[in-house]
């Protein structure tokens, strides 16, 4: 990934219009399109000056240290101006969840996320074959209604939990509070420790594994930020 270096002396918190936006040398951050990166959540927008803070002087960075700043930004620039699409993206993944191939009996953080979508009126279909699960209208529907209810900020997250986890339904249940992100990552790493008991060490898979929690880490603290004003 490309670098720059820091060329700002100063990171302060600025306000205008009711948005509290992070600002360098007293001017505004631009995202990639353009859009300034103000927030209506005072504490999201104080992290993200920390995390500017944290660059050194005169030091080379790279998106991937200012975490918070790229999820702020795709949930102004990518999913504020249609929020509609962006529910639309999350349900196609819905469509083939991971959570839905089933390679032995689950474990009970499993059981109690099946538990708390047949509350939401959600019954996916599961197999533990390989064979793509065709999912019933009535849970389409139910994964559409439980979408309809997250608001920006939630999506933003949800879109890079459900990447990471390769499970929108795991995504959700961590987004609602029914598991903790403890737990979240060790479903999502199942397979991976499975492997490792397997083969032995695999710096690979530590690799994976590492980053989704940390990838995990980043969107929870996004996302518990944006839920404070």
């Amino acid at each position: 990934m490309s670098s720059r270096k820091r060329f700002w002396k100063s990171v302060t918190l600025g306000e205008q219009d009711g948005l509290f936006r992070p600002e360098l040398d007293g001017r505004p951050i631009r995202l990639p399109k353009g859009a300034v990166l103000a927030l209506s959540s005072r504490p999201l927008a104080q992290a993200i000056v920390a995390e500017w803070s944290r660059i050194p002087e005169n030091e080379a960075f790279t998106p991937e240290q200012l975490p918070l700043t790229r999820i702020a930004g795709t949930m102004i620039e990518r999913i504020r101006p249609d929020l509609t699409e962006a529910r639309e993206a999350l349900l196609r993944h819905g469509l083939d969840d991971g959570l839905c191939y089933r390679k032995e009996q689950p474990d009970s953080t499993v059981e109690r996320i099946f538990e708390w979508l047949a509350k939401e009126g959600i019954q996916p279909s599961v197999t533990d074959g390989l064979m793509p699960v065709t999912q019933s209208g009535d849970y389409i529907t139910g994964l559409e209604r439980l979408l309809t209810r997250q608001n920006e900020a939630e999506l933003a997250a949800l879109g890079v939990l459900t990447q990471t986890f390769g499970s929108l339904l795991l995504a959700l249940a961590l987004v609602s509070g029914a598991i903790d992100q403890e737990e979240a990552v060790s479903v999502a790493n199942a397979d991976e420790r499975k492997q490792l008991l397997v083969w032995g060490r695999d710096d690979e898979l530590f690799r994976v594994m590492t980053a989704r929690e940390q990838d995990s880490s980043e969107a929870m603290t996004f996302l518990e930020f944006s839920r404070e004003i």
